[in-house]
């Protein structure tokens, strides 16, 4: 599934328990910041930053969205950064797949005993 955020197209695919999330946008490279460069102290943020965009992205108000067992809400700053707000209950994982920055989130686990 693909969804348009303001300047941002943000494509969701679950898959094996797993959901998996790239942010693209027309108006330049999209890639994940450095959690010691995110300003903000929100616990749970995730932001993505445009290089070199040819105009700034406009903020935007939260909206939440949902995908099956998963939710996630995401805004957009005064900086033109995208930011998605994730459960504590997702483990989050961030790779690199098609040239793009990827997050996987998945449920965390109960240990065994």
């Amino acid at each position: 599934m693909q969804i348009s955020f303001g300047s941002y197209k943000i494509r969701t695919h679950e898959l094996d328990n797993k959901l998996s999330v790239q942010v693209t946008s027309d108006i330049g490279k999209v890639h994940l910041k450095k959690e010691e460069d995110i300003e903000g102290n929100f616990p749970n943020e995730i932001c993505f930053q445009i290089d070199n965009p040819s105009e700034l992205p406009e903020a935007k108000g939260l909206k939440r969205y949902s995908f099956g067992d998963y939710t996630y809400i995401l805004g957009i700053n005064y900086k033109g950064e995208l930011c998605l707000f994730h459960s504590i209950k997702l483990a989050v994982h961030k790779k690199f797949i098609d040239n793009i920055d990827t997050l996987t989130l998945s449920f965390l686990a109960e240990p065994k005993a």
